[in-house]
């Protein structure tokens, strides 16, 4: 059964409505809570969730909707019941000797004169009102908010470059700024690579991989995916390139993001090739460029952290470690792995460079445009990456990085298909992520592998730093204690999994 539970005008922020969800879910005979705003997007992926539409006619933005699946009417009753005392549940009241909180982005401000940077983490409805608060202050901004129009991203960052502001976003997850991490962000130890980057799980890879080098970042500046559009015309990334080439404290730069308009990458190459510094970039889900104008355009996520620390240390030496051993200890030698591979990621720029390398192979691969289903066999014949962190997984849910049942359900039902041969899986950690995510992984792995007749081989990167709150090498050994082959990269991890694939001696990555 279901029921659509509608409290008009009654605005949560998304943290409280995380908290909603998460309490109402865990109630007995309760399937599902999605607990979220009214906005049009929002109701759309109700409405593509299978709730009834007539349920949602009138309801406006600010309006507070709470939709419930479960066992049976008394259930939903429990469930309704427990919203409205959750709803009416007062705050604790502040520590002994703190203030009270701030009324408003304002009060916030006149306390706190010496901020120079306001952090906006607000449905997108509302976010560009806040974040115009922020610049018309003089305050950088880092928006994490996802959804707001591309019109108002553009006003802003105009608005925001005008003055001489960082306007990081909208849906801009990580940034490293003078060391302290914004969003999704690890630990890194400072140095001299700094980043600019329309990709957050983009920027999370290099740094810790340049972390793992030795090296350290000097800034890791977020635009937010959208940046390199035409619409927007790359304002961010020029401004945090400039920024950059100004910093004394960075020596390489680097640019990672999603594929740019062409006209927007051609000015930008422009600007790159006029730096003092020297400059790498990774476009994603593009293959191999070319060094152009002193410029390196690279293949991979993996290379672009290579070349970065190699500039550093005066060496170009840009090739891998050879895959041919760990290859033999899985497969042993000759053929390839028959059936097919699920990649299930949680970071969206990891599965793109995921799909890349099975393709470099002539591997077919398809990335499916709509939810998958835990419980039936999984469709068509390709293998299939799937970012988990997509819109029609995340509905009033938080994003997989933070809560993995959604990735679960799916290890656990697709991955006891007999079809498929092989699970391929991104642990991404960090300041805000899941705090402890190998064991869920591990368990929901073995679910699978439990109701299976074959074997089902797993391969999986850890993305994170022997300083995350997680401990990348904790993480890593439950993993391997669970016979899944774990990988320093997702790049590495896939580029393994397509030489699985492929016989060796055709195709296999060195």
């Amino acid at each position: 059964m279901e029921r659509i539970i509608v409290h008009q005008n009654r605005y949560q922020d998304s943290a409280r409505l995380m908290r909603l969800s998460s309490e109402l879910k865990g109630l007995p005979g309760v399937s599902e809570a999605e607990v979220l705003m009214g906005t049009d997007m929002n109701r759309e992926l109700l409405r593509d969730a299978g709730y009834a539409p007539t349920a949602l006619e009138g309801v406006a933005p600010m309006d507070l909707v709470v939709a419930l699946r479960g066992a049976d009417a008394g259930a939903l009753d429990a469930a309704a019941s427990e919203l409205e005392r959750l709803l009416e549940a007062q705050p604790p009241p502040p520590a002994r000797g703190d203030a009270a909180p701030a009324a408003d982005l304002g009060d916030a401000l006149s306390r706190h004169p010496d901020i120079n940077l306001v952090s906006v983490a607000v449905p997108g409805l509302y976010a560009g009102y806040v974040a115009r608060q922020a610049l018309q202050a003089g305050r950088h901004v880092f928006l994490f908010s996802d959804n707001v129009p591309l019109e108002e991203e553009v006003t802003l960052k105009r608005q925001a470059a005008a003055t001489g502001r960082l306007l990081m976003g909208p849906d801009c997850g990580t940034a490293i700024l003078a060391g302290v991490g914004l969003g999704f962000a690890n630990r890194v130890r400072r140095g001299a690579v700094g980043l600019v980057g329309a990709s957050g799980t983009g920027i999370q890879e290099i740094s810790t991989l340049v972390h793992q080098a030795g090296a350290g970042v000097s800034q890791a500046i977020g635009t937010g995916s959208h940046d390199l559009s035409a619409a927007v015309g790359g304002i961010m990334t020029e401004m945090g390139v400039r920024l950059l080439d100004e910093d004394p404290d960075t020596a390489v730069i680097v640019v990672v993001a999603k594929p740019p308009d062409a006209a927007v990458a051609e000015r930008l190459h422009g600007l790159l090739a006029s730096a003092s510094k020297p400059v790498v970039v990774r476009y994603l889900g593009q293959a191999r460029g070319q060094e152009r104008d002193g410029v390196t355009y690279v293949a991979d996520l993996d290379e672009a952290a290579r070349v970065a620390v190699g500039h550093l240390q005066g060496t170009r030496e840009t090739e891998p470690a050879d895959l041919a051993r760990e290859r033999r200890a899985l497969l042993g030698d000759g053929g390839a792995l028959a059936g097919r591979l699920l990649g299930l990621f949680g970071g969206g720029s990891l599965a793109s460079e995921a799909a890349l390398a099975l393709r470099s192979v002539d591997l077919e691969v398809e990335v499916p445009a709509t939810r998958l289903d835990p419980d039936a066999p999984l469709p068509g014949q390709a293998h299939v990456v799937v970012d988990v962190g997509d819109d029609f997984y995340t509905v009033g849910k938080p994003h997989p990085m933070v809560d993995q049942t959604t990735r679960c359900e799916l290890i656990r039902g697709l991955g006891a298909d007999p079809g498929v041969s092989m699970l391929l899986l991104d642990l991404v950690l960090g300041d805000g992520a899941h705090p402890d995510p190998a064991p869920e992984i591990v368990a929901a792995v073995e679910a699978a592998r439990k109701a299976r007749n074959t074997p089902l081989l797993v391969v999986a990167s850890v993305t994170g730093t022997d300083r995350d709150p997680q401990d990348a090498a904790r993480q890593r050994q439950r993993l391997a204690s669970a016979g899944i082959a774990v990988q320093p990269s997702a790049t590495r991890a896939a580029q393994l999994a397509a030489a699985l694939l492929t016989p060796a001696h055709e195709g296999s990555p060195s």
